[in-house]
């Protein structure tokens, strides 16, 4: 499942809204606990795991992808 998909669900935004500078800062509805629900999904659909320091080192959506790629996974 495409990342942004994933995102726009989450955070109930149109895809088109997203793109790799997108973050809690600049993004509708993407608060705290939404945070945790978006990692959970991604997570989820692209079967990994991340560790602690993996995610307060993911900021923005870019950073996302930028470590599934690391992982493996084709966001």
């Amino acid at each position: 499942m495409k990342l942004e998909k994933i995102v726009a669900q989450v955070l109930a935004v149109d895809e088109t809204e997203l793109d790799n500078e997108s973050n809690a800062l600049n993004t509708r509805n993407w608060d705290s606990l939404r945070h945790i629900e978006l990692l959970l999904a991604v997570e989820t659909a692209y079967e990994v795991r991340f560790s602690m320091a993996e995610i307060t080192s993911m900021q923005k959506l870019g950073d996302m992808k930028d470590l599934l790629s690391a992982k493996g996974a084709d966001s």
